[in-house]
């Protein structure tokens, strides 16, 4: 048994806890990343090559510990990003005891999705204004958010993203004012990462895309996902319209 699938087992183990999306996309080798894990193999640390980071196991490691440790220390010494997800209170706890006032927590929402909901709200026609578009290589390069960088950043490439992640853009005109992309995707589900421009917003558009988005995963039989940070009322508002509800609380740690 390889690293990998070793790594999804110890996820699957506990039902209760919470990962984020990226975990199964690291663990499927959809994108690139690395698992990490001391002799005993009880406990694992996954991380994508951006820097994002979820543990998973057993907690009461001190091997597996001094692992993680190294890990940041190497990262925060090449300057590069350190963020560690917690899928439990539990781990949570074993963070806060390793690292002490060196990472600050977030906490964030993992919604549930209700298809049935989804699927009866009432969805209202676009005008002949706009027009709804799939990604493409031409519309990242008039795209400020979901642009190379950002796919080079959370896919590896432009072509990764191409071949296993989804995305769409609602089009005023000629002009992109509303995407919807997959941050991450696996063969179980696609999170999903929302923009809109400014001076379009409270128009609805939001809820458009994402619809389209959703849609999409549904045909594909693709579960879709929303995050946000608990503090974010404007996203979860569009959530609950969106068909997503009763949020799960977890923990994020992050360089201060």
């Amino acid at each position: 048994m390889n690293r990998f699938t070793h790594a999804r087992n110890l996820v699957e183990e506990r039902s209760d806890d919470t990962y984020p999306t990226f975990t199964y996309s690291v663990l499927e080798q959809i994108i690139a990343g690395q698992v990490y894990m001391d002799d005993s193999n009880r406990s694992v640390l996954i991380g994508t090559d951006s820097g994002i980071f979820v543990v998973a196991g057993a907690r009461t490691n001190s091997a597996f510990h001094h692992i993680i440790s190294e890990v940041y220390n190497t990262r925060i010494k090449e300057n590069k990003r350190f963020t560690l997800f917690s899928p439990s209170n539990e781990w949570t706890n074993v963070i806060h005891n390793l690292f002490g006032d060196q990472l600050r927590q977030l906490d964030r929402y993992q919604f549930d999705f209700n298809a049935d909901k989804f699927l009866t709200l009432n969805r209202e026609e676009l005008s002949n204004d706009y027009s709804i578009q799939k990604i493409n290589q031409t519309l990242m390069t008039k795209s400020e958010e979901f642009n190379e960088p950002y796919f080079q950043e959370y896919w590896g490439s432009v072509a990764n993203f191409m071949k296993s992640g989804v995305g769409f853009g609602l089009k005023y005109h000629d002009a992109i004012v509303s995407e919807c992309v997959s941050i991450f995707a696996s063969t179980q589900y696609a999170e999903i990462d929302i923009a809109t421009q400014s001076k379009f917003r409270g128009r609805g558009l939001a809820q458009k895309i994402a619809g389209k988005f959703i849609e999409h995963c549904l045909e594909k039989k693709i579960h879709p996902r929303w995050d946000c940070d608990v503090s974010n009322g404007a996203s979860i508002k569009l959530a609950d319209r969106l068909g997503f509800e009763n949020p799960t609380t977890y923990a994020v740690f992050v360089r201060k």
